[in-house]
């Protein structure tokens, strides 16, 4: 069983989510990146440690938001460490 880190954001104030998921069978296996409904782009992790494989799926999907306005639902700005 995997498990997912999901947000609710807003994206230059468009209504998404984005989504890590950590390994299937181990932690590291499996990893992959979403946002909102597009195709999920899957990562390996060296690392074991939860904590690290989250840190290098939200940099992924921070890079790719790069020129975006990211905000919680209420406008705050999103932090990247959650």
């Amino acid at each position: 069983m995997s498990i997912r880190w999901i947000k609710n954001v807003l994206i230059n104030d468009e209504k998404t989510t984005i989504e890590v998921q950590l390994g299937d069978r181990i932690i590291g296996d499996k990893c992959y990146t979403r946002i909102s409904n597009e195709l999920e782009i899957y990562f390996n992790s060296l690392s074991q440690n939860r904590g690290e494989v989250l840190s290098e799926g939200l940099a992924i999907l921070k890079k790719r938001l790069k020129n975006k306005k990211v905000l919680y639902p209420d406008g705050r700005e999103f932090d990247w460490k959650s």
